[in-house]
Order: structure tokens, then sequence, then C-alpha cells
């Protein structure tokens, strides 16, 4: 595939482990009065579900890689178990229930093309009133944006992200576009759209 997937998940993880969680994540817990209850789609290894966690939020980390799973538990302090739940399954596969927040750091681009607008959907079908998602959308010019083909992520145009928030409140909305590395140490071309939104 032209983007890092499959193979590796664990050494992708241990890179990643020691980062701060996404400005997304902390930008959208911070503007909650109270710690509530976060579903975290694509979990990975917990870097945005366990600060969360030490905050007082209730968590359920999804992930369909075994190995984020393991690692997830395997970070998670005895003390804080009982405020996390894990699923290993496709997003598009687990009913999550009601959640105040949905995070989804640089996950949902990697949905089935087929599947992502009934997910996305879902998400905000899923959320209470008043509640958020953070995370990231890949634009058009990104280097594994390949919009007409089986082979890369779903990717749109600034345009495009603007409208699958249309009727939600937009809080946070940065793009982002620069050449860079890889957490695995490839050369690729960056185009993101940081988002932050609430459900009326």
């Amino acid at each position: 595939m032209s983007y890092d997937a499959g193979a590796g998940w664990a050494t992708y993880y241990a890179k990643l482990k020691d980062r701060p969680p996404r400005h997304t994540a902390t930008y959208a817990a911070g503007r909650f009065k109270r710690p509530g209850y976060a579903v975290d789609l694509g979990c990975g290894a917990g870097r945005d579900a366990l600060p969360l966690l030490i905050q007082g939020w209730h968590v359920l980390g999804i992930d369909k890689e075994p190995d984020a799973i393991a690692a997830l538990l395997a970070a998670t302090p005895s003390s804080l178990r009982d405020k996390l739940e894990t699923c290993n399954a496709p997003f598009e596969d687990v009913d999550w229930g009601a959640p105040d927040l949905v995070i989804s750091s640089f996950a949902l681009p990697l949905t089935p093309k087929p599947a992502f607008p009934a997910l996305w959907s879902k998400i905000w079908m899923s959320l209470k009133p008043g509640g958020r998602f953070a995370g990231q959308i890949y634009g058009e010019r990104d280097t594994w944006a390949r919009k007409d083909g089986p082979d890369g992520l779903i990717a749109f145009s600034r345009a495009e992200c603007l409208n699958l928030l249309d009727g939600q409140r937009i809080e946070l909305f940065e793009e982002e576009e620069h050449p860079g590395i890889t957490p695995r140490g490839r050369s690729k071309h960056w185009h993101i759209f940081h988002i932050v939104a609430q459900k009326p």
C-alpha cells in the first residue's frame, strides 16, 4: 500500500509511546466541565486514551490491531483499569453507545472507502447533545491520498472537509501542509485537517 500500514504495528506504537497526546484530543477534553465517557477510534497504544483516563474519563478504546489493544492494556496502570474498556474490531462493526467525546487521531482515513459515509454519520448520531468529535481528516494533496482508487487513504478538499461538518459547531479547524517524515522514517507530503467540532 501507499501508506504506513500492515506489518510492524508493534514497532510503530513503540516509537510513538512517549509522544504527548494530540492537541485535538486535549483541546476537546478541555472544553468539558467534567470528565465523561470517551470513545477512541483507532486507540493504538493509548497516546490519547491514557491522558483521558488519568483525568477521570471512562474510555472505550477500539482498534482492529491486536498489538494496539495489548499495548494499551500493558500501559494502563492497575488503578485506572476499571475506567478502561477495549474492543479489538473495525470501528464500523462496534456499537459504542452514546459518548460525550469521540476521538479518532489519524485513524478514520484508514476506514474502507465504502464504509466511511455510514461511519461518519454514526459518530454524529451516537454523540450526546453537546458532545464533541476530535480528530484528523487527510487533505487531497497528501501523498497517501488516492481519492479514486482502492489503494490510499480517504481524503477531502478543504471545502469537502468543511461540508462534512455542516450542522456542527466547529471549535477548531486547522489545515496543515508540508513535506515531512512518517513515524517509520519515510518521506511524504502531509496535508491534514485537524478538527474539533461539537454536536449542537
